[in-house]
């Protein structure tokens, strides 16, 4: 009898017939000889797989490296499935515990490891080095739900066993090595061989773990201690701990047992008594301040925490104005074809305006300030001036709000700057970050699709060119406000997923946005849908989702 063959299309270059039993690996060293070492996952029929994948049907498939989004990310993920297993050898009983990135890096800790020594860490370098060397291989195991269980209760990873319990799938993807079992969602490289780079630093009580930058594998980049993020962490982590939710297990456990209403609530108190507590130290400076100056990334919630601090102001005898830096965006037509990326540079803002209007406003003259117009792509009139008052003060919010070229003829004293960041505060389980940039791109594709004139594809087409622009414009001066608050809020992604899941599905195979459209909405299958009618109409999470329900 005639071995089966299958048809595969590398790359949409080389054909290749392929023989019934044959893997993704066989297809890169047969269709790729000088290159298929540097292939970490492939993309067979529009699923991102590892390259033990066997050949089962014709298909297309084209190969990712490190320089990719994907190769980056399964590149992470086996790091994580090494550092995991030390941790495992190196401290026998005991678990890794991801919590959040800072500082070019990821934060850990060892649980019931108050705080690891220098050794230790040392020791964990040295163990997952060994097991690289060993180049052993990342093997899938798909099991049944009963199984995937078991093997979780066996190794004590309650968090794993809470997210399983209600999964609504027959079939479970674990990874194994040797007998050690994990989760991740997503595929992992071929073999522990391939995690060629990494670094473990010591910053008690844990160690921040240093993956090489996307535009060179071979080196790492440096760590620089942020005290002020650091301390935003920190606090997010308390606030996990109060509410007793730190992975997605506990929040979907929590809905189910209808504790989404009690969850909502605390953690949209936490939001109040923060913005009060911010609002108190500004009228500290009363007589002083005249502007107050918020910036933050893209779909932070600046416009929604402005319009809160605004009313805690009044509350305290300030009579604040409001003004978004995106009404002092060019028109569309005056930046060019590429706009995309213009809009995530200063100069994107009409800055002779703006500060010309500033110094106005504070002089006590009456303005006519613009309103940007997102779907014309204009800046409009409405005849109406604002004005300052003896009681007053400007407050300013937008992504450039912290850069100097906007305020650096207001003195300093008379101005209080602010950062807003949506810095996650749950993992999905122990060892599986949720990444706040996700979360950010989910709230702005939900909000951008019904506010903005924008598609899901558009969101997905201008996000490379927003993360760019804040890697190069924003985020640098964050270290430099004043105060810093943190717009994530624990339920929101539960909530977020009834909104974006039709915007995801809504992009075809074809598109080229598709797999982090796919990404995503697998992602998102990990909660437990949360009712919107809950969230408060003052929450943040309103930016996004809308006033009404």
């Amino acid at each position: 009898m005639a071995e089966r063959e299958y048809s595969v299309l590398v790359d949409n270059r080389v054909s290749l017939h392929m023989p019934e039993g044959a893997t993704l690996f066989d297809v890169a060293r047969q269709g790729a000889p000088d290159s298929f070492r540097n292939f970490l996952v492939a993309q067979f029929d529009g699923e991102i797989v590892d390259l033990h994948t066997m050949i089962e049907k014709d298909g297309e498939v084209h190969f990712f490296d490190f320089f990719h989004p994907e190769g980056r990310r399964a590149y992470t993920r086996s790091v994580f499935f090494l550092l995991s297993y030390a941790v495992s050898r190196v401290f026998p009983g005991k678990h890794l515990k991801v919590t959040y990135s800072i500082s070019n890096g990821i934060f850990c800790q060892v649980e019931d490891e108050e705080n690891l020594n220098n050794a230790q860490v040392a020791t964990l370098s040295k163990t997952m080095q060994e097991l690289a060397e060993a180049d052993l291989p990342f093997r899938k195991h798909t099991v049944n739900w009963e199984q995937a269980i078991n093997l979780c209760s066996a190794q004590g990873r309650t968090d794993l066993v809470r997210l399983f319990r209600y999964w609504r799938t027959p079939a479970v993807p674990l990874y194994v090595l040797d007998s050690y079992y994990d989760y991740y969602y997503g595929p992992l490289c071929p073999t522990t061989g391939y995690v060629r780079k990494f670094g473990l630093a010591h910053v008690p009580p844990g160690f921040i773990v240093h993956i090489p930058d996307h535009k060179d594998p071979e080196s790492l980049p440096p760590y620089t201690f942020r005290p002020k993020l650091y301390s935003i962490f920190q606090e997010a982590f308390q606030w996990s701990k109060i509410l007793e939710i730190e992975n997605v297990g506990n929040l979907n456990e929590a809905v189910v047992q209808l504790k989404g209403r009690e969850i909502v609530e605390v953690a949209e108190a936490f939001h109040e008594k923060k913005i009060a507590q911010i609002a108190d130290q500004i009228t500290q400076r009363k007589g002083l301040t005249h502007l107050v100056l918020i910036a933050g990334p893209s779909s932070s919630g600046k416009t929604t925490f402005a319009r809160r601090l605004l009313i805690q102001l009044r509350a305290n005898g300030w009579k604040p104005l409001t003004i978004s830096l995106d009404d002092y965006f060019r028109e569309r037509q005056e930046l060019g074809e590429d706009n995309f990326a213009e809009y995530e540079k200063p100069e994107a803002i009409d800055l002779g305006l703006f500060k010309e209007q500033m110094q106005r406003l504070i002089a006590g003259e009456a303005v006519e300030v613009p309103h940007f117009n997102f779907v014309t792509g204009k800046r409009e009139f409405s005849g109406k001036s604002l004005t300052l008052s003896r009681d007053g003060v400007i407050v300013v919010e937008g992504l450039h709000a912290l850069n100097p070229l906007l305020s650096k003829t207001i003195p300093p004293e008379q101005k209080v700057r602010i950062f807003v960041s949506a810095i996650t505060q749950l993992n999905i389980d122990d060892h599986n970050r949720i990444s706040t940039t996700d979360s950010r791109l989910i709230r702005r594709l939900v909000r951008d699709s019904q506010f903005r004139g924008r598609d899901a594809e558009a969101v997905f087409t201008m996000w490379p060119h927003v993360r760019e622009g804040e890697e190069k414009y924003v985020f640098p001066f964050q270290e430099e406000a004043d105060i810093m608050f943190n717009s994530s809020l624990i339920y929101e992604l539960s909530v977020l997923r009834q909104s974006a899941e039709p915007l995801l599905r809504g992009i075809t195979p074809e598109r080229k946005t598709y797999l982090e459209a796919y990404r995503l909405y697998a992602f998102l299958n990990h909660f437990i849908p949360l009712n919107q009618a809950l969230v408060p109409s003052n929450s943040i999470l309103r930016e996004f989702i809308g006033r009404t329900v």
